[in-house]
């Protein structure tokens, strides 16, 4: 059966004092998340840390009870499966604490973050967004976006409006339709899909997909060197396109067992 190992990567970028990305990675759990907090330097580091802590607790914690376990969240989908049930609840779970805090505690207030998920289940991946944190695929050569980015620009109700040569309308169009924490309650995208073996993911703050070109992170991903080096590799890349921003990476590969022990092999020869 394949299985996905990924490997992680940030920089606080060549502008910035802070970083206010967070990252979650466990390869055991198939749980990879990427966080672009908002709101200030001491705010935006807050909101992310706080999302990626509290989805990956939750779903540590409870991806292995049953959906009836009153110790639950919140209200279950019937549709999703017991994992996506799991991850949905932990997102809205960080909604609540990130929407709560900022309201209690006037320095955070307005503060808020992205989120973009990966997560295996049984056979499938789960890929779930809010914000504009991306989740990439790259398979047989060919690059697809996942997700689509909760801006202005995306919205299909400002289709048209938004003028990419128009400065004040273009930054405009940056703006985040939707985010965690900054509302009550909070509306996920969430996907499943079909895994194959060779594919190879790329979750990514903005720091990375704003810096640098969709054709060169074509060419990145399907190469032959590992999880590591391809992550570390996408970093330099932003760093060299400006580094304007935190640029947060987590590259994901599906190997089959026998992949799995030649990277392994790899990886130790190597160390």
């Amino acid at each position: 059966m394949p299985r996905l190992i990924g490997a992680a990567r940030t920089h606080v970028g060549l502008k910035r004092e802070n970083n206010e990305d967070s990252l979650f990675l466990d390869n055991a759990l198939g749980l990879y998340l990427v966080a672009d907090g908002m709101g200030g330097a001491a705010s935006g580091e807050v909101a992310s840390r706080l999302v990626a802590e509290t989805v990956a607790g939750y779903v540590k914690r409870y991806v292995e009870l049953p959906l009836e376990n009153p110790t639950r969240f919140d209200s279950f989908n019937g549709s999703l499966s017991p994992r996506a049930n799991t991850l949905m609840q932990g997102i809205h779970q960080a909604n609540s604490l990130v929407f709560t805090k900022a309201k209690q505690e006037t320095r955070h207030k307005g503060m808020g973050s992205t989120l973009a998920v990966l997560m295996e289940d049984e056979d499938k991946i789960l890929v779930a967004n809010v914000g504009d944190s991306r989740v990439f695929r790259s398979r047989k050569g060919q690059l697809d976006q996942l997700t689509v980015d909760h801006r202005l620009a995306d919205d299909p109700k400002f289709k048209g409006m938004i003028n990419p040569e128009a400065t004040i309308m273009s930054t405009m169009g940056n703006t985040l339709t939707r985010a965690m924490g900054v509302r009550e309650r909070v509306h996920p995208d969430l996907h499943q899909m079909s895994y194959q073996e060779g594919d190879v993911y790329l979750l990514c703050s903005d720091g990375l997909s704003d810096m640098v070109p969709v054709e060169m992170v074509a060419k990145i991903l399907p190469m032959s060197s590992s999880p590591d080096v391809k992550a570390k590799d996408l970093i330099e890349l932003a760093l060299a396109g400006g580094g304007r921003d935190n640029v947060t990476v987590i590259v994901v590969q599906v190997f089959q067992e026998k992949g799995l022990k030649k990277l392994f092999n790899r990886l130790t020869s190597s160390s």
